[in-house]
């Protein structure tokens, strides 16, 4: 996809992979709309994107509520005429927590976030995507979790990206020719991410302590976010569906295929006529309805 000119909608823009994403984006000659559940950094980030000498908006937004992200969107297009870009970046993860600890509240939370502030996003902007006719592009943020990481401590994190990754690979299906999708699956970046219990809303159960020692080890070990955003500025350029940053990341996904394998292999291998379960050449020949 062809960047410049275009305009694009960040949604936890104000810090870390959001933030070196709006940056990268306004480098390249992007608008960009900064979306950030605090209005304080998101209009800091607006403000220094719009001076690399694009239009920039900063928007307080909390991606649970559809009725804020389609106010976002009006924003957007009423600042910069049309949107071609919407980048699903918020997300949260819950303190390390064993997952037999957790509490529905941390449930609702992380999915209501990481899932359903993604899918409020495709419900309010892919319909003006596919009316406008013109290419577009939804990026869902994942994560090298939803590669087959096993993150102990993390599991409703884990969880939550795996359901990033499979609604964005029936989206690419679903949608119209013009409107592209493309899954952001990152490793460990340098970033705030580990604050989010700070920024909780009251609804999911309020704000919490975040942990600091978590923290330094992010900031630590963890790639900056602005090489993330140069990776991820290729892969769009590219046209990939899966965006990948860390090459680490292999080793995961290369175990999970790997005992795929191994399990069909023993447990149910492939032999003559076993496709009349199929359950892809089923519905092509008999579509529903």
């Amino acid at each position: 996809m062809e960047l410049r000119g275009k305009s694009a909608v960040v949604t936890g823009g104000g810090n870390g992979i959001g933030k070196a994403l709006c940056l990268a984006l306004a480098g390249e000659g992007v608008n960009v709309a900064v979306a950030d559940i605090e209005e304080a950094a998101a209009k800091a980030v607006a403000e220094e994107a719009a001076g690399l000498g694009v239009k920039a908006l900063g928007i307080a937004t909390d991606v649970t509520d559809e009725a804020a992200v389609a106010t976002l969107a009006d924003a957007a297009w009423e600042a910069f005429g049309t949107v071609e870009i919407l980048i699903n970046n918020a997300g949260v993860v819950q303190s390390a927590t064993p997952l037999a600890d957790t509490s529905a509240a941390d449930l609702e939370w992380v999915f209501a976030v990481n899932v359903g502030g993604a899918m409020n996003g495709v419900r309010v902007f892919a319909p003006r995507f596919i009316d406008s006719g013109k290419p577009c592009l939804i990026v869902n943020t994942a994560s090298e979790h939803a590669l087959g990481v096993a993150h102990l401590g993390a599991g409703l994190y884990t969880a939550s990206k795996h359901a990033v990754l499979g609604l964005s690979d029936v989206l690419r299906r679903e949608l119209p020719e013009n409107v592209k999708v493309s899954a952001l699956c990152p490793g460990i970046v340098e970033s705030t991410l580990w604050r989010a219990s700070e920024r909780r809303q009251e609804t999911y159960g309020g704000a919490a302590p975040a942990p600091a020692e978590i923290g330094a080890f992010m900031e630590q070990v963890g790639m900056s976010a602005e090489e993330v955003a140069a990776k991820t500025i290729a892969g769009i350029r590219a046209g990939e569906f899966l965006i990948v940053t860390h090459p680490h990341s292999v080793r995961f996904a290369e175990a999970r295929w790997n005992e795929i394998n191994r399990a069909f292999a023993e447990q149910a291998p492939r032999h003559e006529g076993d496709e009349r379960y199929d359950l892809d050449l089923i519905m092509r020949r008999q579509p529903p309805g």
